[in-house]
């Protein structure tokens, strides 16, 4: 049989009678008595009865709901009015204006004109960065800081406590810690059910991939196998982190974890990584530039260096 429409999905294309079936939903699963209805392009929300908490004033309730309505993320949302009721009588009316439908919103992730030119801009970033003396000065510490979040990522889903440092190191522990473990755990459990509570399907999936390969890679990966992932996940970090990061630009995380702004900071540092990783990797396979043995701390001749542990 065909599976039902899902009210959210129709709700965000504009459906008024899944708008109100939506709210009015959210509202009671908050334990809200409300009436709730959608009329000349305003929501009405009617504040009923004796669960109506009288010692709630006015601007907190406007608040909640204002938080509530931004969660769902229903476009068409932009007028709101809320009356409180005590039995007939009116206790209070307030007015809410969403602001979901201005003009220009450069920082909305369905801002087709925003989501075309993020990645050719982010690009023009990278050529600067990486071709401007100050700027590749300024970017080195962050690059350096992708790296070993690359080591640092692998020792964390393998179990093990790790401090990535943007000095060019990352401190390892040398045995599991199962508060590595059930601690991401925790966090991935906490992202699912704050990503089910939006309805973020693609949240939801990468939160059980990763628990699924964080419980491979801490009980069932051979000790071999980590160090040579651990190794060679710095250089790779500089690369599948980068790549993520900006992959991750047109992906709204759940409304405690929102990221609208701080997404474009990020998509211009991932993008002058990965420019600068890839460069630096195809000059060498051209022989234009030489493989970066040693470390950063010790030099050339620092056989703990990846390069060197790798060969």
């Amino acid at each position: 049989m065909p599976r039902p429409p899902d009210p959210l999905a129709l709700a965000r294309a504009g459906h008024a009678q899944s708008i109100v079936q939506v709210v009015r939903t959210e509202l009671l699963r908050r334990r809200w008595c409300v009436r709730v209805d959608f009329a000349d392009e305003t929501l009405h929300v009617h504040l009923l009865g004796s669960l109506y908490q009288p010692a709630l004033s006015p601007q907190v309730a406007a608040a909640q709901l204002f938080l509530i309505l931004k969660q769902l993320r229903i476009p068409r949302l932009e007028q709101v009015e809320i009356c409180a009721f005590r039995g007939s009588r009116l206790l209070w009316r307030q007015s809410l204006k969403l602001g979901s439908r201005q003009r220009w919103d450069r920082f909305s992730f369905d801002n087709w004109a925003v989501n075309a030119w993020a990645y050719p801009a982010a690009f023009a970033v990278a050529l600067m960065v990486n071709n401007i003396g100050l700027l590749q000065l300024l970017h080195l510490p962050l690059h350096i800081w992708i790296h070993e979040f690359g080591h640092a990522t692998v020792a964390w889903w393998s179990g093990y406590r790790a401090l990535p440092l943007p000095i060019g190191w990352t401190s390892v522990s040398s045995q599991r810690d199962p508060f590595v473990y059930f601690g991401i755990l925790f966090l991935l459990i906490l992202l699912f059910w704050s990503a089910r509570k939006e309805r973020i399907g693609w949240l939801q999936v990468l939160a059980i991939f990763l628990a699924l390969l964080q419980f491979y890679m801490t009980w069932l990966m051979p000790n071999r196998t980590w160090e040579m992932l651990f190794v060679f996940s710095g250089v790779g970090g500089e690369f599948y982190l980068s790549t993520f990061l900006m992959a991750s630009f047109y992906f709204p995380l759940p409304d405690r974890w929102r990221w609208d702004f701080w997404r474009f900071v990020v998509l211009g540092i991932a993008a002058s990584s990965l420019w600068r990783s890839f460069w630096e990797w195809h000059s060498i396979r051209l022989g234009l530039a030489e493989v970066p043995w040693g470390t950063l701390l010790g030099g050339q001749g620092d056989a703990r260096g990846d390069m060197n542990r790798l060969n």
